[in-house]
């Protein structure tokens, strides 16, 4: 066999088996460090796992304390199982950052690895594009009669170029493929770091709210001098102030004058808002039971607290409350603009709605979540649908971690600075005519 004939079969060959000798090879480059990270990963979250079952047995906790009465003592227990339930959910949180810095490592190496593929197989196609363009450049069928070579060279030769156009053909269909494997792993990078800025967020959020939990625990014991005769004293002094605090805005509310256009806001129905905390149930905390998560304490409207002379026994419930966890993450209900956040303890502590987030929403709805623990936003941000506006909490005039979710028409309501003369010291919040309240269930 000619030294034509032996190159060009080899090329041939070559090329054939070109894709599978690429990925045989690069699956040995770093496969320990790959699979050592991915027993990591895997490691961590058989971890988080656990710490998310104590995480759920600390918030029972809470449960239990804040039904067991207004003590003193059930009020400590409830701060102290706020504070445990804090450290498990800063527990979780630290598992998933580790964990997802794991999964971003993975990935990193996944892309070099295809990366070095795709320039493995543009290196071997550059080859046989040079080598097919030389051979074409001298017909087989000329070459072997003019020069008077056997006939089975020509068909030899044939064979392998055929060979070597398959194997071309083949090792383009694999860039391509691998290419495509390559943008998705990118993507998925992008999605982790992204997850990880969150979770880095959430996690110096839940920081912060269990320093300022121990502070809480700091005040009540200093406002009662750990006397329970004080403590009822403090109880019925704030049932006072919070009523006289309604009663002064519910005046300020009542001069307002709007007039609702139905037309002007979205038709009542499922779905037209999202949830404002994960897994929401719009079933009463009653029937769920005391385990249950996210589920309602308190409807809109007329509801039992307001007959026995809650809100001034007038106008009811302008919302409706979910039971949740400290430091649970809120959620923006839908795509819009935050209109104003503040914090009415700043004016008159445990009175009103603690620290609170106004969201006016591009579907001419307004909603407000009040009581949060910490605030993730500020005026004038745009937000989308579940973004973390904040986290759940007691702040304001609350028995314990809960949601206050409200729902306005969006023409209906302004934040404004009133002199409170309960409390003699200014005060920021939303007010909104009585006709301006909508039921949020009917919304969601």
């Amino acid at each position: 066999m000619t030294s034509h004939r032996v190159t060009v079969v080899k090329t041939g060959l070559a090329l054939a088996a070109f894709c599978a000798v690429v990925f045989l090879s690069l699956l040995s480059v770093n496969a320990g460090t790959l699979e050592d990270l991915y027993k990591g990963i895997n490691d961590k979250k058989a971890e988080i796992a656990k710490l998310e079952e104590q995480a759920r047995q600390y918030r029972a906790e809470i449960v239990v304390s804040q039904e067991k009465g207004k003590t003193l003592k059930g009020e400590l227990a409830r701060i102290d199982a706020s504070i445990r339930q804090l450290r498990g959910d800063i527990a979780v949180t630290e598992g998933k950052v580790s964990r997802t810095v794991l999964e971003i490592q993975a990935l990193a190496l996944e892309i070099a690895k295809k990366q070095a593929s795709i320039a493995s197989l543009q290196a071997g196609l550059a080859d046989a594009v040079r080598t097919l363009a030389h051979k074409e450049q001298e017909p087989f069928i000329i070459a072997t009669f003019v020069r008077g070579r056997p006939l089975s060279d020509f068909f030899s030769a044939l064979d392998a170029l055929t060979q070597l156009k398959h194997g071309m053909l083949a090792t383009v269909g694999t860039l391509h493929t691998t290419r495509a494997d390559l943008q998705k792993e990118r993507a998925q990078a992008d999605e982790k770091r992204a997850a990880l800025e969150d979770l880095q967020s959430s996690l110096a959020a839940r920081k912060k709210i269990q320093e300022t939990t121990q502070v809480d625990k700091k005040i009540v014991l200093a406002e009662t001098r750990n006397q329970e005769q004080r403590y009822q004293q403090l109880l019925v002094a704030r049932e006072k102030q919070k009523a006289a605090l309604e009663d002064e805005v519910t005046k300020i509310e009542e001069q307002i004058k709007f007039t609702l256009d139905a037309s002007s806001i979205p038709t009542q129905g499922r779905g037209v808002l999202g949830y404002p905390l994960p897994s929401v149930s719009l079933t009463s905390c009653g029937t769920t039971g005391a385990k249950a998560e996210n589920c309602l304490t308190q409807h809109f409207g007329y509801t039992e607290f307001a007959r026995t002379g809650g809100y001034g026994g007038i106008y009811g419930h302008n919302g409706v409350d979910f039971r949740a966890a400290i430091g649970t993450p809120v959620l923006s209900s839908e795509s819009g603009v935050i209109a104003g956040v503040g914090d009415t303890d700043v004016g008159c502590r445990g009175a009103s709605y603690g620290k609170w987030v106004l969201i006016r929403h591009d579907n001419h709805l307004a909603t407000i979540y009040a009581h949060l623990s910490s605030i993730n936003t500020s005026t004038g941000a745009r937000v989308v649908r579940g973004t973390v506006i904040g986290y759940s909490g007691a702040t304001g005039y609350a028995t314990g971690p809960h949601l206050h979710f409200g729902l306005y028409a969006a023409e209906a309501v302004q934040i404004q600075t009133i002199q409170s003369k309960v409390c003699g010291r200014p005060m920021t919040l939303p007010i909104a005519p009585v006709n301006g309240y909508l039921d949020p269930e009917r919304y969601l």
